[in-house]
């Protein structure tokens, strides 16, 4: 992961059927979204990861996976040193349905 300092940057570490395979440095708050038409599958790797739901808060620890179900509005919070595995539909962008936001940067 040292290849990804950028935080909250997706990496398109594989590509898998028609799924990217993205890792990500992460730490303190991201925006709060959703995805309308897929759900978004997290494991982390190190560090801890919450996320804050409608209905109540996750939290995941190293080697501890998540699904975020479609449509579901998700605020993701990571301490210092978090690292993520996302698998995503390819062209996913990371703030749902937001304006702006990446898919993600290619690893050479």
């Amino acid at each position: 992961m040292d290849a990804v300092p950028e935080k909250w940057l997706p990496h398109v570490l594989a590509q898998v059927n028609d799924y990217d395979v993205k890792v990500a440095n992460i730490e303190g708050e991201f925006s709060e979204h959703r995805h309308a038409d897929t759900d978004e599958f997290f494991l982390v790797l190190a560090g801890r990861l919450r996320l804050e739901l409608p209905d109540g808060t996750v939290e995941l620890g190293p080697h501890e996976v998540f699904t975020v179900p479609r449509g579901t509005l998700h605020k993701p919070v990571a301490e210092p040193g978090t690292r993520i595995l996302m698998f995503e539909p390819r062209g996913t962008v990371n703030t749902g349905d937001g304006n702006e936001g990446t898919t993600g940067v290619v690893l050479p």
